[in-house]
């Protein structure tokens, strides 16, 4: 049963609008409750405003947020913005790409924030008013995830605030993560397992991200709990095809709104050019793919139903006998050009000739690329998937194992994810690499790469190595030259050095200074090493 959620972005009317210097931490409120909030339509109104400032926060989460990450580097003149400054080691708070994602995010807060204090005032029935504020509850608690993994504890509001009331500090030790679970417990316990309308916030979503947020936290009993909750409804499933490509069908616009999908929201580009386009180019996208994620996806030879070592012989041998995914995520040596549009349609690509040879790793990203969206790239109405049951199973795979609560639960989580990936059903296990039960660090080995494989490009892979401690410092995977594909000559694209040398310092982002100034240096202060 499909239950998948969806926002579609739009111009909405300036009932939450604030100048664009209002760059403080909480912005005032600008609307008139007496004149504005009184009916049931004015509540429903307010609500869909909520939603649409996702797309202020968020425009470009799903399209370049792994370009921070081991998993690729921002290509071009995207170098110039603050996740490829900072993935060198020299990111500054005076940084002016940082101070706006900050400003965004608590755009997105001081909206819900409005809405929560105002919709008491609407005539209307009490099981829908109970209904809205769960799924702004959710959004804003969305929204505090994202400060919080980004900045560690900020300032929390959960109300309209006065020019008087914004010089706030940051929240004690612990309090920000409380609050954004008190959010999501309180969401989960009245939001609806099935969406009223499709574009509403349910239940699952509500869990989901919870389940995530636990699992960052390292909560992992309450995170296996959790996402076994979502399991259990029983609502979500995988998307799997009789071609075997559901994983690349899953953002096909004839797949939108899918049984595998829980959150998401659709960006309406017939009327506008939103800057998806960019990643979905092959010659210059928004990021580039490493080497390091390319290496991650395994060899099986399904004849012989064998694990096999990557053949690194020549150029067709090293992308043969992998792992499916590879293919539909990353544009590579051998890759058919999809892209209708494209003066290479369905040319056989090679990383060392155009379009790929104008990217920083000769590999280009292909996951979010399908023909009838890249024919019309310059008004694009895109599937951003938020959150999807594939993740689902791996935080309940992923929590039980950091546990050690390691049963036949765990090994049958990932080889639901894995089997679909191979175009497999979970019980033919001679038709993909099955996963077995072994000990806590192999197993957590399986799980971790799994997860990278799964989920690359889909905005997750720096909270993974950052929650894991594995990329700064001596040896960490974002301390040192980022490679890209084999050239002729047995030498590799180099596509820059990564300088994240300080563990206590690199995990977070530095406090934009403008933050800082405005609400003065003693209240809200400054991250170690910045």
């Amino acid at each position: 049963m499909k239950v998948s959620i969806y926002i579609l972005i739009f111009s909405f009317i300036a009932l939450f609008s604030c100048d664009k210097s209002d760059l403080n931490v909480l912005p005032q409120d600008r609307l008139s409750p007496a004149t504005f909030w009184t009916t049931e339509a004015n509540a429903l109104q307010a609500a869909t405003g909520v939603y649409s400032k996702l797309s202020d926060a968020h425009s470009y989460q799903l399209f370049y947020a792994d370009g921070w990450s081991d998993d690729a580097i921002p290509t071009g003149f995207w170098r110039g913005y603050y996740y490829y400054v900072w993935g060198t080691g020299n990111i500054s708070p005076e940084n002016g790409d940082l101070n706006s994602y900050w400003a965004a995010l608590y755009g997105v807060i001081r909206t819900a924030n409005v809405f929560l204090a105002n919709v008491g005032a609407c005539q209307m029935s009490e099981s829908l008013r109970s209904r809205l504020i769960a799924e702004i509850k959710f959004i804003r608690a969305f929204e505090y995830t994202n400060l919080y993994l980004t900045w560690g504890e900020v300032p929390i509001a959960d109300k309209p605030l006065e020019v008087s009331e914004t010089k706030i500090g940051r929240a004690a030790a612990g309090e920000t993560l409380k609050f954004i679970l008190r959010d999501l417990t309180e969401a989960a316990g009245v939001l609806p397992v099935m969406p009223t309308e499709t574009g509403r916030v349910t239940k699952g979503a509500a869990l989901a991200l919870k389940a995530r947020v636990l699992l960052y936290a390292g909560n992992f009993p309450e995170a296996a709990a959790t996402a076994k909750q979502i399991m259990d409804q029983g609502n979500y499933s995988l998307l799997r095809t009789p071609a075997g490509d559901g994983y690349f069908q899953l953002r096909n616009t004839k797949n939108w709104n899918n049984q595998e999908e829980i959150f998401g929201f659709i960006y309406d580009g017939t009327n506008s050019n939103n800057g998806i386009p960019g990643n979905l180019s092959l010659d210059g996208g928004l990021m580039s793919p490493s080497k390091s994620l390319v290496d991650s996806y395994m060899g099986y030879n399904k004849a012989t139903d064998r694990e096999v070592p990557v053949d690194e012989s020549t150029t067709t041998s090293r992308f043969t006998n992998r792992d499916p995914r590879l293919d539909w995520s990353v544009a590579h040596t051998g890759t058919r050009d999809p892209v209708v549009s494209s003066p290479t349609y369905n040319r056989i690509l090679d990383s060392e000739t155009e379009p790929l040879s104008k990217n920083s790793t000769g590999y280009a990203c292909f996951k979010f690329v399908n023909a009838d969206i890249a024919s019309n790239a310059s008004k694009v109405t895109a599937d951003n998937i938020l959150f999807r049951y594939a993740e689902v199973l791996l935080t309940y795979a992923e929590a039980k194992i950091e546990a050690n609560q390691i049963d036949q639960s765990v090994a049958d989580a990932i080889n639901d994810v894995r089997s679909r990936a191979y175009g497999a059903a979970k019980n033919e296990v001679a038709k993909y690499p099955e996963v077995t039960l072994g000990g806590q660090e192999a197993m957590k080995a399986i799980v971790r790469n799994e997860r990278r494989v799964e989920l690359a490009f889909e905005g997750l892979r720096w909270y993974d190595v950052k929650r894991w401690k594995i990329a700064a410092g001596p040896g960490g995977s974002m301390n040192g030259p980022v490679l890209g594909a084999k050239k002729a000559d047995g030498t590799y694209y180099h596509a820059g050095t990564r300088a994240l040398s300080e563990p206590n310092r690199d995990y977070l982002r530095p406090i934009p200074q403008k933050q800082i100034d405005l609400t003065g240096k003693d209240v809200l202060g400054q991250n170690p090493g910045y």
